[in-house]
């Protein structure tokens, strides 16, 4: 009853956070758009409401990565588009799920030297997925970056780049991804500080991978393929959260984005 009770409470105070002053109902679309963000979030709370907690932090963390990962695949299947997990650059505590405008996961790698802002060639791992006419986000840097030419590891842009980019920085399709809104839900803990209770890891879970820098990428069939920092594909991901007590738990995702069992 008391699980009963958390989900009931949960749905009613996510319902009245969506009500706005408007005295006329709700569209087709505003609709949908909420039944999808409950889909979403009982994919993620389900464990917790009917199964109980994890008897430890790390044990939390890898059953938040894993309803994650099962999201992140079902927001590509749903959408029709490319969707991506990784970290947050931002917050390291923070996982992030991105949509694409596109269907496929290909376009995508980081640059392998520093670039400046005179360069109009930059040096890069892969140019595997990107063609002569792509308009390309280098870093954080998305003016007017347009291939003139390219090369297995070299991409020639059609004016300078006009600023200056770090090694490793992200290069991609601009205006592709965009953050999945759905789940960045906030909490308010209270003096100023906030918690994203849906995308977040517990307090004093330590992460740990296989792969630098990794992202996991639907397609929008569903198949995962596994990103290394250098945007080569990779067979598996390793995810290994420890906590302060020591606990070890390791998620391992294989390419097409199914989870090994322990």
């Amino acid at each position: 009853m008391e699980k009963q009770g958390k989900k009931t409470k949960f749905l009613n105070n996510f319902i009245q956070s969506l009500k706005t002053s408007k005295n006329y109902g709700y569209t087709l679309v505003e609709v949908l758009t909420v039944l999808i963000i409950l889909g979403i979030m009982g994919a993620l709370m389900g464990p917790r409401l009917f199964f109980g907690d994890s008897s430890s932090a790390s044990g939390d963390a890898y059953n938040l990565a894993k309803s994650l990962v099962g999201v992140t695949r079902q927001r590509a299947i749903s959408q029709t588009s490319a969707a991506r997990l990784s970290f947050d650059p931002n917050q390291s505590d923070k996982f992030l799920i991105e949509i694409a405008n596109t269907r496929g996961c290909e376009a995508l790698t980081r640059l392998s030297e520093a670039a400046v802002s005179s360069q109009t060639d930059i040096k890069v791992y892969s140019t595997t997925g990107f063609q002569i006419g792509d308009k390309l986000k280098i870093g954080s840097d998305t003016t007017s970056n347009e291939i003139t030419g390219k090369d297995n590891t070299t991409i020639t842009l059609g004016v300078a780049l006009g600023t200056s980019q770090n090694k490793d920085s992200t290069v991609e399709l601009v205006e592709n991804w965009k953050e999945d809104s759905a789940l960045n839900l906030k909490k308010n803990i209270g003096n100023g500080k906030y918690i994203y209770e849906y995308l977040q890891l517990p307090e004093n879970v330590t992460v740990t991978s296989n792969i630098t820098n990794w992202t996991l990428c639907f397609n929008s069939r569903g198949i995962a393929t596994i990103y290394d920092n250098s945007g080569n594909s990779q067979a598996k991901l390793e995810l290994t959260f420890k906590d302060g007590s020591s606990n070890e738990e390791t998620l391992t995702i294989l390419k097409g984005g199914a989870i090994a069992t322990n």
